[in-house]
């Protein structure tokens, strides 16, 4: 999944080219052989510039040996060879910081479902513990401020179960960016 991250696959088509850059440098080494044609007309005069016996072509092979690159071939090659390592480097430094993100989102979500768990047993006690305070203030026991209290500290549960539902979905969204976009898979 970690493969459809656009920071992974940028550095994976990096490692391509420069694996395909050894290539070349390494082609560079072994004699080049060419085969090269033109034609056209040439005249010395504009009159019969057209004309059939005018015309002129050529074509001829050409050769060139690495023999006098006074070891530049080399230095390319070794160079060519160090962008591979540095992009593997690359390459393994983005899958690592993929793997991270993947691993704190994860552990996220699950200390956030943990205190989901916790948050909805105080949200319960709270509920029966404001049931409980309407009940004392119809039997005459509490003043009507005790029931007050005892709302207050329900609604304030409530509203803690709704901030950690949004940072669960957060987490969520996270570990879904941090997996690179979706669970779909493309066409």
């Amino acid at each position: 999944m970690l493969e459809r991250r656009p920071d992974i696959a940028e550095a994976e088509r990096q490692l391509a080219a420069e694996n395909a850059r050894i290539g070349v440098a390494k082609a560079s080494f072994f004699p080049a052989l060419r085969l090269t044609g033109s034609g056209g007309y040439l005249s010395a005069d504009v009159e019969s510039l057209f004309n059939w016996e005018s015309r002129v072509w050529s074509i001829g092979p050409s050769i060139s040996l690495p023999i006098f690159a006074g070891g530049r071939n080399r230095a390319n090659y070794q160079r060519a060879k160090a962008r591979y390592e540095e992009a593997v480097a690359r390459y393994r430094q983005r899958v690592l910081i993929a793997f991270a993100e993947v691993e704190n989102s994860l552990a996220g979500i699950q200390l956030l479902s943990t205190q989901a768990a916790a948050q909805e047993r105080a949200n319960i006690s709270a509920r029966e513990a404001r049931d409980l305070a309407n009940e004392s203030f119809s039997a005459g026991i509490v003043q009507y401020i005790d029931v007050i209290d005892a709302d207050r500290a329900a609604l304030q549960t409530q509203r803690a179960n709704a901030q950690i539902a949004g940072q669960q979905l957060v987490a969520a969204v996270q570990l879904i960016k941090a997996l690179g976009g979706s669970w779909a898979v493309p066409l």
